[in-house]
């Protein structure tokens, strides 16, 4: 038949009533499962990111990822696929055209179904009741548009094959609960991926063409009428709005993917730096994390600036010790965190980047880089409560532990110890291993350091908050290769890491009450300083075993003065002989020596424990108070001790060396510690006088160590007071504590590792707490008038009450030689504070690094101003009357 005489009369006259056949072109079906594809790829992504029922920003999710499933992977994808119906012999007249009426209604019908669909499959769990009742409706969703879509057809009548219709229905629900069920499974076990994804993606897109074309070739069409015209708007229209979707499918997987990849370069580049996370863990021990399974995060600092050889940033820097602390007080700094803001927003700044300029191009360090730093510490802490919708005094406790990350090369060397002869500290990490000194085991050639602010969440509304931020909880064990990997932690176990971390959070390392065994053993450091064998799980604890739940009675504690000094074989033979001598001691004896054992056991290290002789000197430890009780409880330690020699190795499966200064200041932060309050005090009388003045310049030999505040900054900060202000930091009793570098040698610019020196001595003694000893302190006159700093009046009548105080609570205390465990109404005492740490306390108008000297190591009093506890005693003891102290 000639198609040059075929007219639309002609055309209407040959097939109105009757069935048209029909073709199909290849090239828009393949188009149309592209379209599909597109639209269930951007849907899975925004599924993926979505983390709660609740949140605007996760219900923005649900219906943007239900548009770009029923819009543009059913939708569209019906529309291009009927461009490739040809009917006829391709004559415009003989081509299908839809009505405005159905084709909208066609386009919003299916979201909403999949709305449903979505919020019935879940979030973060795999119930497979769910995700069947999910798929089952995203089925119907598929199923539903595609024939609504063909009651929009104008022209023609459509005529139905029972077989196809069913068959696409079983394909459209298999497909789709299949796919959503893979999703749903690669994303709550965090196995998920892009390539994953687009497995997902190609099932789903799969459901709605396969469903699509199922019924396609079961229907044929009826012609009712021609098209209006020669070239059908509806069916351009339709093809405008499909591309214009396509597009915006395609946008926001780019951006996605754009995204994805700036935030893993951000990681990237954190691991190079000192960075601050948030590990938040549920009630079940889950763990808190991004959609993309990182951790909250926030830089401190580019890099830690290194004054001497053995001063490095790990959990025996001083300036770790005070962020542990504050992090137990941080409403003691929650006032200051503007003025810290604005105190920093002065720093001198590089041409180049614009950031915090710390040294000069000479390597000279700035004044008051210790406030710096603690400022950046705690500004990251506030970041890091934004992030996590918190307030700064709930944004948790810092973990004692940091780790190494970034990539692992040898510390850059100085221009001035470059010559020097290498000392013991500069040997390979592996030794530091060996010997039990894992604590600083990998950051001898780190690039980074991670710490952590540890939380445990008790109310399962905090976990909905935290969730409709945009956060999931998952478990450790599913995320810590993602954490490890992202971040480039170097440590070994990051699963078991994070557990500890859990623990942690729950602040619930303390001693049982009663009387103790515990083994203080304490092992001098190359360089300086000590370490202290504590507990692997709970670093806080020294290695014990609980004697008595009872209280120490005065007969059991002369027979622990009689087996003063006695090693572990003749410590069993004295007890055993006590066992028949004194039968009334027979009981507390016997429970002596099993403890003696069990200790032992614990330990596990023959060639030290047999080296340890058992002290009289009696100890209070904070332990667990009654439930209910917020008052702080002592239970008693009896100890064995043991200078463990330098050439030993540590080796115990239960216990590990750690810094003896990092592990006193853990016994002051226990909760409801009364060292709190000291501390918080101690904050605003170092912090204050800094963040308020103008911003530190950069130190010169010529500089002086007080600068004049102005007249107008003075009224503001002291009201009408006058009194002269340094902007140097300053200890608990106001003492200046200038922080400036006391070397005048150089070391280069910055560069990218996380540790930078600076120190000018080319001994090896140097100690990594030098800059304290080299400080001085300027003693107090009796003309002194009390300051007022961040709203705490201080006054000398504190002092003077406290130390009246003191001297009561041990004249109560005291019986004769030893301590009184007991007191009349027979409570246990909390523990003597007047013994220091190697000998009494020194005056105020004394320097503070008198000490004695243990080869290499010396030895440092702690300055009055610090609080003591049982540590300092049972070091006394063991290392004081090793050497004749």
């Amino acid at each position: 038949m000639s198609t040059t005489t075929t007219t639309p009369d002609d055309l209407l006259r040959q097939y109105q009533g009757q069935i048209v056949p029909r073709s199909f072109n290849a090239g828009f079906v393949t188009l149309s499962y592209i379209i599909s594809l597109i639209g269930a790829a951007a849907t899975l992504e925004l599924m993926n990111r979505r983390t709660s029922r609740n949140g605007y920003f996760n219900h923005f999710l649900l219906v943007s990822s239900s548009i770009t499933m029923g819009g543009i992977a059913i939708w569209c994808m019906h529309y291009i696929g009927n461009r490739a119906i040809e009917l006829g012999d391709g004559q415009l007249e003989l081509q299908i055209s839809y009505s405005a009426g159905f084709t909208a209604l066609s386009f919003f019908i299916p979201i909403m179904v999949l709305l449903l669909a979505f919020v019935a499959a879940g979030i973060n769990t795999v119930s497979w009741y769910r995700i069947s009742g999910g798929g089952s409706l995203a089925g119907g969703a598929i199923c539903g548009m595609h024939y609504l879509g063909n009651a929009s057809i104008a022209n023609y009548t459509c005529v139905y094959s029972t077989p196809n219709v069913v068959g696409s229905v079983l394909i459209a629900m298999a497909a789709s609960t299949a796919a959503l069920s893979l999703f749903f499974l690669f994303r709550a076990s965090w196995t998920g991926s892009w390539w994953k994804r687009g497995i997902c993606a190609v099932v789903l897109a799969g459901a709605v063409s396969g469903m699509h074309w199922c019924a396609s070739t079961g229907t044929q069409y009826r012609l009712i009428r021609l098209s209006a015209g020669t070239s059908p708007l509806s069916r351009n229209t339709t093809v405008i709005v499909v591309i214009c979707l396509s597009v915006g499918a395609s946008l926001t997987l780019a951006a996605t993917a754009i995204w994805t990849a700036h935030v893993m370069r951000k990681t990237a580049t954190k691991a190079q730096q000192i960075v601050l996370a948030a590990a938040i863990f549920d009630r079940a021990g889950r763990i808190l994390v991004t959609p993309d399974g990182l951790l909250p995060s926030e830089k401190v600092t580019d890099t830690y600036i290194e004054r001497t050889h053995d001063d490095m940033f790990n959990v025996a820097n001083p300036l770790f010790h005070w962020m542990f602390r504050v992090s137990r007080n941080w409403a003691g700094v929650s006032s200051m965190i503007g003025n810290m803001a604005g105190h920093l927003a002065e720093l001198p700044r590089n041409k180049r980047d614009s950031r915090a300029r710390l040294i000069d191009e000479n390597g000279r360090l700035i004044d008051d880089y210790d406030v710096v730093f603690r400022e950046l510490f705690c500004l990251a802490a506030q970041g890091l409560a934004d992030k996590t919708r918190e307030q700064l005094a709930n944004v948790g406790i810092l973990w004692d532990e940091i780790l190494p990350t970034g990539a692992l090369a040898p510390r850059p060397e100085s221009p001035v110890a470059k010559d020097r002869p290498k000392s013991a500290n500069e040997k390979s990490s592996e030794d530091d291993v060996e010997k039990g000194e894992g604590w600083r085991s990998r950051h001898e050639c780190s690039r980074g350091s991670l710490m952590f602010l540890v939380r445990r969440l008790e109310r399962s509304r905090d976990v909905e908050k935290l969730e409709a931020a945009g956060y999931r909880f998952a478990d450790v064990s599913q995320v810590s290769h993602i954490i490890g990997s992202s971040m480039q932690i170097k440590a070994q176990n990051i699963d078991s890491k994070l557990v500890d971390m859990a623990a942690f959070a729950e602040e619930k390392a303390m001693m049982e009450p009663g009387v103790h065994l515990g083994f203080f053993s304490v092992k001098a450091r190359v360089g300086g300083g000590f370490d202290i064998l504590a507990r692997r799980g709970a670093r806080n604890l020294l290695p014990t075993v609980q004697i008595s739940e009872d209280p120490l009675e005065l007969r059991q504690l002369s027979l622990i003065r009689q087996l003063d000094g006695l090693s572990i074989g003749t410590l069993h033979a004295k007890l055993n002989e006590s066992k028949r001598v004194s039968p009334e001691l027979s009981v507390f004896a016997s429970k002596f020596s099993k403890s003696v054992e069990a200790l032992r056991a614990l330990v596990k290290n023959p060639i030290i424990f047999d080296e340890a002789t058992l002290t009289s000197k009696v100890v209070h430890v904070p332990c667990k108070a009654p439930f209910g009780s917020s008052a702080a409880n002592y239970c008693t330690l009896v100890s064995l001790k043991v200078v463990i020699p330098i050439h030993i190795n540590v080796l115990s499966p239960h216990c590990d060396l750690m810094p003896l200064s990092f592990f006193k200041v853990q016994q002051l932060v226990y909760k409801d510690s009364p060292q709190h309050i000291d501390f918080a005090r101690s904050i605003h009388r170092e912090l204050a006088p800094i963040v308020n003045a103008r911003g530190p310049q950069i130190s010169s030999p010529s500089s002086k160590r007080n600068r004049p505040m102005s007249s107008s900054t003075k009224r503001k900060f002291f009201g009408s007071r006058r009194r002269p202000l340094s902007d140097h930091a300053v200890d608990a009793n106001g003492n200046s504590m200038p922080t400036k570098t006391r070397s005048k040698s150089s070391a280069g610019s910055i560069h990218s590792i996380s540790t930078l020196k600076l120190w000018s001595k080319t001994e090896s003694e140097r100690r990594p707490d030098d800059d304290l000893s080299d400080r001085s302190y300027a003693p107090k006159t009796d003309s002194q008038e009390p300051s007022t700093l961040g709203g705490i009046l201080v006054s000398q009548e504190i002092t003077v009450i406290r130390e009246v105080e003191r001297a009561e609570a041990q004249s109560v205390q005291s019986n004769g030689n030893g301590r009184s465990l007991r007191d009349s109404t027979n409570k246990q005492l909390p523990p003597d504070p007047s013994v220091m740490e190697m000998q009494p306390v020194p005056r105020q108008d004394q320097e503070i690094h008198a000490g004695l000297t243990l080869g290499s190591a010396t030895i440092e009093c702690q300055k009055n101003s610090e609080a003591v506890s049982f540590v300092d005693d049972l070091f006394a003891v063991c290392v004081g009357h090793r050497h004749g102290v």
